[in-house]
């Protein structure tokens, strides 16, 4: 089997779990990027003290069951490996979660949306304006959910405007695995949407906050990333 053609920094990067690599100083060589927004809550030198704590006594890899919580992120586990003195990687598993939402009030206007169908439109019309390079990784085969097709079309395209002056633009789609929301007592599963570059527009994040409640999506909007958690409900 040839391997030779595997990207192995891209399945590094789409990772859902937090990995950071550090020099034997403890500076930073790599971090993919939920590891970044796990720096929000929590500094390098904190990580690697971690990395140093929990590292196997020898070359090799070690996990540690361990509960770890930063604000709403909230872990089970650490992994530390290393074979050389020169660096030494930490990933931090995430713990599956379920939000609670009380009460949801079907909205007028709500039918099965093709997530997939309205994300492509909206970046149609992002490029009309803009030179900015995106790549996009989707699952086309996400299931419809009931969304109010305007509301979210808005939504796309006010998240979408906040990085038109960015050079790149990672857009990522996808079902969260071990992930799920709770409405009227009901579980539903998420569907994950995640805009990420080298920075954006900040100034509009309380209207994408609002339109994001108004229809019932969880957001984490950070200064380089707009995330969306969205209930997969068929009926």
């Amino acid at each position: 089997m040839n391997t030779s053609n595997i990207d192995y920094k891209f399945l590094l990067e789409v990772d859902n779990n937090p990995l950071v690599v550090f020099n034997h100083e403890g500076k930073i060589l790599y971090l993919n990027g939920n590891a970044e927004i796990l720096m929000s809550y929590i500094s390098p030198k904190e990580i690697f003290g971690l990395a140093v704590n929990y590292a196997p006594h020898e070359y090799g890899t070690k996990t540690t069951q361990i509960e770890l919580a930063y604000n709403q992120l909230k872990f089970y586990a650490i992994n530390v490996s290393y074979n050389s003195d020169e660096w030494i990687a930490v990933r931090l598993y995430y713990r599956p979660r379920d939000k609670q939402l009380n009460k949801r009030n079907s909205s007028k206007g709500e039918i099965l949306t093709d997530i997939n169908m309205l994300l492509d439109v909206a970046i149609i019309q992002f490029k009309i304006d803009t030179n900015t390079d995106i790549r996009l990784f989707t699952d086309k085969d996400i299931p419809k959910t009931l969304l109010n097709q305007n509301s979210f079309s808005k939504l796309l395209r006010k998240s979408l405007s906040s990085f038109k002056a960015a050079s790149f633009l990672d857009i990522e789609l996808k079902l969260g695995i071990g992930e799920h929301i709770i409405i009227d007592e009901k579980k539903y599963s998420l569907i994950i949407l995640k805009f990420k570059s080298n920075g954006r527009y900040c100034n509009r994040d309380e209207e994408i906050k609002d339109l994001a409640s108004e229809l019932y999506l969880v957001s984490n909007l950070l200064e380089n990333s707009i995330e969306f958690e969205i209930p997969l409900i068929s009926k």
